[in-house]
């Protein structure tokens, strides 16, 4: 039996920080304009300058065995992925149901009162099935032991996997499709409705932590405790 998946309300949708200084900018996937009255136009629109599709950044994703070396486009299978933009290296779960199983769920939580805004949210126990029957992380699913878990195997031959912040998630966001609003070609695992994690907890809610909903890229927050999707990220370093 699995709890069932919970997308946030509207209400819970609030406005984004604006990224970093200098972090490198991906492309929106948005390749099509709209005039104010009509959307997917062809052309670009003068009287409406400054859309997406008026810079050409493209998404680009490279996939990595599970050596972490590159691998053609055309490779029939592939363990992780390497965004080409910002250098981040994204887990790709799997479909057998292991340890990176794609209808896998976590609730949130990390002890760290410097980064949790006050709120531990809710660890895993050994009981639960959200994340396997009998789980296939030691001690629960929750985020923290999931990290931990992905770590003491080597995921693609590294150590150092963590849980995105909500701007690195939002980066393998495609805006120029929808259901799911993420480049199939990279990662063909999405279970929708496809709510996932960021380590970013809410400012206006210590109980809250951002989710990204690649159904089609809206960013909300969502109670600790609920389970939710999740996929590691490293920075891309050796």
């Amino acid at each position: 039996m699995r709890r069932t998946l919970f997308l946030a309300s509207a209400s819970a949708l609030l406005l984004l920080p604006p990224l970093a200084a200098g972090a490198p900018l991906t492309g929106t996937g948005v390749t099509a304009w709209g005039d104010g009255s009509a959307t997917r136009l062809p052309l670009p629109q003068p009287a409406f300058p400054r859309q997406d599709a008026d810079y050409p950044r493209r998404l680009s994703f490279t996939k990595l065995d599970a050596a972490g070396k590159a691998l053609p486009d055309t490779a029939p299978a592939w363990n992780c992925v390497r965004d080409n933009v910002t250098g981040l290296v994204w887990e790709v779960k799997e479909a057998n149901g292991g340890l990176h199983g794609k209808e896998h769920t976590y609730t949130w939580f990390n002890p760290d009162e410097r980064v949790n805004n006050g709120v531990e949210g809710r660890e895993g126990e050994p009981d639960d099935i959200t994340c396997g029957s009998p789980a296939v992380v030691r001690g629960g699913c929750d985020t923290m032991k999931y990290a931990e878990a992905v770590n003491a195997a080597g995921w693609c031959g590294y150590h150092d996997w963590r849980v995105p912040t909500v701007d690195e998630l939002s980066t393998i966001v495609d805006y120029g499709r929808t259901l799911p609003a993420i480049s199939t070609a990279y990662f063909p695992d999405i279970i929708m409705p496809a709510g996932f994690w960021s380590s970013t907890p809410s400012a206006a809610g210590p109980s809250y932590a951002w989710i990204v909903i690649f159904d089609d890229g809206y960013l909300g927050t969502c109670v600790k405790s609920w389970n939710y999707y999740l996929r590691l990220v490293r920075s891309g370093k050796k």
